[in-house]
């Protein structure tokens, strides 16, 4: 058994080791294209690749061991319950086909072998690892001894203090990570895997255990899209209470053979998540309230229902972190919490829903405070105190972290958007990643608004979709439409500034690699056809550079977001 459990823990230190090394891989993918960001590449190449040739060999040997250790384990609770042994030899199996298939899989050259492409492929190796399921049957073998009394303890003896694993980043994340990966441990009580992960962080066992799921509690929870998980349990007499709201990103059962299936899941959780954060987020307008109404209802019914004295702890994740935030305005209901790149509060909506949080006056302030009709948003330390003073309360115990260039961080320029609490900020030294998060620099007011206009417009014109095909069909037929209306505009002074502001923002910020361009009225007298006329007069159009697209969706996600949070924050 102890030789059992080393191949295990060196196992899934290999497994860390796999995903921080895809975090090194795509920090190191150039954004831009000069000779001595390319000639930096040879060496860094080399070495990443000889960290992942060691890695992926030593994963397949040590799979191999474990799976062999397994079939040859004798315990006397094997005699007792009859299916502990063949479940635990099905996890083992299960990470054996997972390397064997990846191992067998060819990731063939690009046509072009050049140095970016070399860590392109990388990277498309790494995560053909499948490291978030490799983890969660590696940690359900580990359940499968702690529930049986198999798992060798090695308790410390200090006792719990309050609030120790709201601190610890890695129980943070791993707990906002099991919301996106909960399909893994559906044969287990939920409290099972929250028992696992406190021991491996604490070396402390709780004493009692229990979960909530927010989609078996609150009845509109899964029509709306809204999601969230919470444990209460107690340490040492300790009681807390974690709620976990979770993100935007699609909750996808990646066992799901058929990738149409998971597709389909995919595009309808997104979409019902962007339904929300376009219009209560991005305009905070009353049009789509379900969301936050289920959080609250569903925080209601844990503080109605946990043991007495119970501290009660929020945290998310993107959309998630809003949730806590706005939550924590609303109703004050956090002893405490963190977020993690969370998106804004909206002062309109929590307007909406919770009318008497201010007198008139002071929305009136807030309002003034948080517009835009000066032209320019940008929230200053003298802003902040401003804000902080209106407030009904100290929310400095809400800790928002953040990577300072994070995609999100966007929103907080819209007019009428704030954070509460304090706020983190992570970043690398000496790194290249072109992202604005400002966009107040390059876009005016009148153009923020027209940026939230078109999508309050585009989510009005898909709210009939009710499947997957259609909201994808329904979109393009959208954007169709709204490019045939800019054609016929384009003349328009006006039209023609705001155009080439937003392509020159995108080009700022890396998503287009060629400078964009001025009209001209040539383009408008002889091109017929929007396509072809656009991708002649701009062709800045066809230079998407997709490697932007995916770091900057990378770094916003769990996977990629938690590295940052090794590092000393910006404290705002």
């Amino acid at each position: 058994m102890k030789a059992l459990l080393s191949t295990l823990n060196r196992l899934n230190h290999v497994y860390d080791q796999l995903d921080l090394l895809n975090f090194r891989a795509h920090k190191n993918l150039p954004l831009t294209f000069n000779k001595a960001d390319s000639k930096k590449l040879l060496p860094q190449n080399k070495r990443l690749y000889f960290s992942y040739s060691y890695l992926n060999k030593e994963k397949t040997r040590l799979t191999n061991l474990m799976l062999n250790q397994i079939i040859d384990l004798k315990l006397p609770l094997f005699i007792k319950d009859k299916m502990i042994h063949p479940q635990m030899i099905d996890k083992a199996l299960k990470l054996k086909n997972i390397d064997q298939n990846h191992s067998k899989k060819r990731f063939s050259l690009p046509s072009r072998n050049r140095k970016i492409n070399k860590l392109k492929q990388l990277i498309s190796m790494i995560e053909d690892e499948n490291l978030n399921l490799c983890h969660g049957y590696l940690n359900q073998i580990y359940i499968i001894l702690l529930i049986h009394n198999a798992l060798p303890l090695d308790l410390r003896k200090k006792t719990y203090q309050a609030g120790e694993l709201l601190h610890d980043n890695e129980f943070r994340t791993k707990l906002l990570q099991y919301d996106y990966d909960r399909y893994l441990y559906e044969e287990f009580e939920p409290g099972n895997y929250l028992r696992l992960l406190i021991y491996s962080r604490t070396k402390r066992m709780p004493t009692y255990i229990r979960s909530f799921d927010a989609r078996k509690i609150v009845p509109d929870a899964a029509n709306c899209g809204f999601s969230g998980i919470a444990f209460e349990f107690s340490i040492d007499g300790i009681r807390e209470c974690y709620i976990a709201f979770r993100g935007t990103e699609a909750n996808v059962d990646n066992t799901i053979r058929s990738r149409s299936k998971r597709f389909e899941q995919s595009i309808l959780e997104t979409y019902k998540d962007w339904d929300y954060n376009v219009n209560a987020i991005l305009i905070g307008s009353d049009k789509n309230l379900e969301q936050l109404k289920a959080a609250r209802e569903f925080v209601r019914y844990i503080e109605n229902n946990i043991l007495p004295q119970t501290i009660i702890y929020g945290v998310g994740h993107s959309l998630g972190g809003h949730f806590v935030q706005t939550l924590q305005l609303m109703d004050n209901c956090f002893d405490a919490g963190y977020t993690l790149n969370s998106a804004p509060v909206n002062l309109k909506l929590i307007q909406h829903v919770k009318p008497t949080l201010f007198s008139d006056e002071t929305w009136q302030k807030l309002f003034n405070l948080t517009d835009d009709t000066d032209g320019i948003k940008f929230i200053t330390p003298e802003l902040r105190q401003q804000i902080n003073r209106l407030l009904p309360h100290d929310y400095s115990q809400i800790i928002n972290e953040c990577f300072e260039q994070d995609m999100t961080q966007v929103f907080y320029e819209l007019p009428f958007t704030i954070w509460i609490g304090q706020k983190w900020e992570y970043n690398l030294s000496n790194w290249k990643y072109p992202f604005k998060n400002h966009p107040r620099a390059y876009l005016s007011s009148g153009e923020i608004h027209a940026y939230q206009k078109f999508f309050e417009q585009l989510f009005a014109y898909l709210s009939d979709s009710n499947s997957s095909a259609q909201v994808v069909r329904n979109s393009m037929s959208f954007i169709r439409l709204r490019t045939r209306i800019l054609h016929n505009t384009i003349s328009d002074p006006r039209t023609a500034k705001y155009f080439f502001d937003y392509s020159n923002y995108l080009y700022q910020s890396g998503v287009f690699t060629d400078r964009p361009q001025k009209i001209n009225q040539e383009f408008i007298e002889q091109n017929n056809s929007v396509l072809r006329g656009s991708l002649r007069e701009w062709p800045f159009l066809k230079s998407i550079n997709t490697d932007m697209l995916s770091l900057a969706t990378y770094f916003h996600v769990i996977d990629g977001a938690k590295h940052f949070l090794n590092r000393t924050p910006n404290k705002l």
